[in-house]
């Protein structure tokens, strides 16, 4: 696209229209993608918008089917040669779900989101220690290879495993996450969300904007206790300083998967102001304790305990 002003606001214009919620008129599998694209086949859906307007446009997740409401999310589209990384406007089928109606207490999600490096990990591992009679960790589903530092928090399972579950949707959130060094997915279960709520106990996830956008929609924003996590800093900048030296020193990661990390932690921080709706309370995690007392604070079922 040409560098200039007007090119660039017609753009914005045009991406700013056609997101909005839809309706699929008809979809197909597309098995051998363009080069350049992912390899993995795409669905692809003719939508009519709610303004009448009609445009065609991948489906990420969810079961398409014709007259399946869906909403739109800019997706990673591919990273050119150039180290380029480019966005699409994507959808997800509105798959609206209710939380079970036999389950009393808690009955709810306590969602933890922010970039990586932020601390969600430590932060629910240590709520699980701390209150381990009300609380228990969601098992992320990844397609990722193990690395060092994992602790039985995922579930490993290939791409195409993934997919088939994910199209049954067995899979109430997912997201796929392309780098210049792995290509991975990550999603939660309902039957591993639903288990824990039977067991009377709070489940605990560990999100990033998707799939915390995914959750919202399968059980109700309400169903969903949110935490927004942020790095120190009085600073965007500072903020990316402090998550980039955490990553350094956990060292789990090549530099250039950092750098991949670093970028969509830049987007993830804008994600807090642009979604304030999705968000009950944004924690900034410079100390465990204090973080830890909040929580206790915060989320009722952990306030007698």
């Amino acid at each position: 696209m040409p560098d200039s002003s007007p090119v660039a606001h017609r753009h914005a214009r045009q991406v700013q229209k056609n997101m909005q919620q839809g309706t699929i008129v008809s979809f197909t599998t597309v098995r051998h993608p363009p080069a350049g694209f992912p390899v993995q086949p795409r669905v692809i859906a003719l939508i009519t918008l709610d303004d009448a307007s009609m445009i065609l446009a991948p489906i990420t997740s969810g079961a398409p089917m014709i007259g399946a409401r869906v909403f739109p999310r800019m997706q990673l589209s591919r990273i050119n040669e150039n180290h380029l990384r480019l966005y699409d406007i994507a959808f997800e089928v509105l798959t609206p779900k209710s939380v079970p109606l036999d389950v009393s207490f808690p009955g709810y999600l306590l969602a933890l989101t922010g970039p990586s490096g932020v601390g969600k990990t430590t932060i629910s591992r240590q709520l699980v220690s701390m209150f381990a009679t009300h609380t228990e960790n969601v098992p992320i589903l990844t397609t990722r290879k193990p690395k060092k530092g994992d602790d039985g928090e995922y579930k490993y399972i290939s791409k195409k495993e993934f997919e088939i579950m994910r199209a049954r949707g067995e899979i109430v959130a997912a997201v796929d996450l392309p780098s210049r060094s792995e290509e991975r997915s990550y999603g939660y279960l309902a039957t591993d969300i639903e288990a824990i709520w039977h067991k009377g106990m709070l489940p605990v996830v560990i999100t990033e904007m998707h799939l915390l956008e995914s959750l919202a929609m399968h059980y109700g924003r309400r169903s969903i206790l949110s935490f927004g996590l942020l790095p120190p800093g009085r600073s965007k900048r500072a903020m990316l300083s402090a998550l980039l030296h955490r990553l350094r020193t956990r060292g789990r990661e090549t530099e250039e998967a950092m750098q991949d990390r670093l970028q969509n932690a830049e987007r993830d921080l804008a994600f807090f102001k642009e979604r304030e709706d999705l968000f009950d309370h944004l924690i900034t995690n410079d100390n465990l304790d204090s973080v830890m007392a909040l929580f206790q604070q915060k989320v009722p079922s952990l306030q007698e305990a």
